[in-house]
């Protein structure tokens, strides 16, 4: 049963840390993106804008999918009710 609980930590562990790691290379997308349209604008560059604005709605994209990424990790507090009631009592033999 130990083994399980460390497993369940370390695979816990492993997802935090996957998705800390998309979250920053999300963050840099957007804050490069967003720079490059302040720029392209600033310079009065239509073709490289155009470029830049295409990348921003992607990196923005990105955003949205992390978020319902992030979620399909949590569990909602339905499931949980409803693997709790699936359970047996620790007192009722398993037949």
């Amino acid at each position: 049963m130990a083994d399980h609980h460390r497993d369940a930590a370390r695979r816990s562990t492993g997802q935090k840390a996957t998705l800390s790691l998309a979250f920053l290379f999300v963050i840099v997308a957007v804050a490069a993106s967003t720079g490059l349209v302040v720029y392209t604008a600033w310079r009065h560059d239509l073709e490289d804008g155009l470029f830049a604005l295409a990348f921003s709605v992607l990196s923005t994209r990105a955003v949205l999918s992390w978020f319902l990424w992030r979620g399909s990790y949590q569990p909602s507090a339905i499931s949980y009710q409803q693997d709790r009631g699936d359970r047996k009592p620790a007192d009722e033999p398993t037949w």
